[in-house]
């Protein structure tokens, strides 16, 4: 699934090529990913529109539109957007978003469980709720150790579950949790309520740093991520736990362990993480 880092690329790849554009014409060729309003008043209604900026919220992009309008895509696993010279559909493409200059602006998503969603100045649609339920982003100021002591004070669920949790640490998934707990010491079971200061300033010091270096290499292409031209991220060759269950630790040599907590896979390392 895109997370933090992956939506911050396309944000800022879109931003860089987009802005500015107009929608000349909207093509659903699959419904169910249009979340709202109705996959034909979406096509409508978007006619003749222009983006103004692009801007992000946790793993939520957001298109902003004129007269205040938001165009809001949720990737969750699999969704990707890519822009094309033509109007030629991609393979997997779902709503093509098709731009006066001939470009497209295309909606890929293999697995149909990414959503689109066009809100209206003031709509708060029931299928959008954890949209306005996040938390506070990793990487934002107030994002410090008092403020996740006070979240996570007599929380006796496993920390990991908690990370994953948008209204605690908004933008984080299976991939940066592992990455942060694993530089934190802290192993992924551990109930939250157990961890003491010292480990949640670590906590918090390490997912900070693994966001901001997964946006400055351009996120983490494991699976279905790609950049705006097709293009992967550089961040999965930095991974020292994720998807490296069965392998060597790069610290001590013991072997990577993959757990499951409720229905996700978490990596981590023995004798690092106590």
């Amino acid at each position: 699934m895109p997370e933090l880092p992956e939506v911050e690329t396309i944000r800022r790849e879109l931003a860089a090529c987009i802005r500015g554009a107009k929608i000349s014409q909207v093509e659903v060729l699959r419904s169910l990913v249009v979340g709202h309003p109705g996959s034909a008043k979406f096509a409508k209604t978007l006619e003749s529109d222009e983006i103004e900026a692009v801007e992000r919220q946790g793993k939520y992009l957001i298109l902003c539109l004129r007269g205040g309008r938001k165009l809001v895509f949720h990737f969750r696993l699999s969704g990707s957007i890519v822009v094309t010279p033509d109007r030629t559909p991609q393979r997997f493409a779902r709503v093509l978003f098709y731009l006066s200059d001939g470009r497209a602006l295309q909606f890929i998503e293999p697995r149909v469980l990414g959503r689109i969603y066009l809100v209206l100045p003031g709509e708060k649609p029931k299928a959008l709720t954890g949209l306005f339920r996040l938390g506070l982003e990793p990487v934002a100021p107030g994002f410090t150790t008092a403020h996740l002591c006070a979240v996570l004070a007599k929380r006796k669920a496993r920390i990991k579950s908690l990370l994953l949790d948008q209204s605690i640490a908004s933008g984080v998934g299976n991939i940066y949790s592992d990455e942060a707990l694993f530089r934190a010491r802290i192993r992924p079971t551990r109930r939250a309520h157990t961890l003491k200061r010292d480990e949640i300033a670590r906590l918090v010091r390490t997912l900070k740093d693994v966001i901001r270096e997964g946006i400055e290499n351009l996120g983490t292409s494991v699976k279905d991520y790609y950049r705006t031209d097709g293009r992967t991220g550089n961040f999965q060759k930095m991974l020292r736990v994720y998807g490296r269950e069965d392998e060597p630790c790069r610290l001590c040599g013991t072997t990577i362990k993959l757990l499951k907590l409720g229905n996700r896979g978490s990596r981590y390392c023995p004798h690092c993480q106590k």
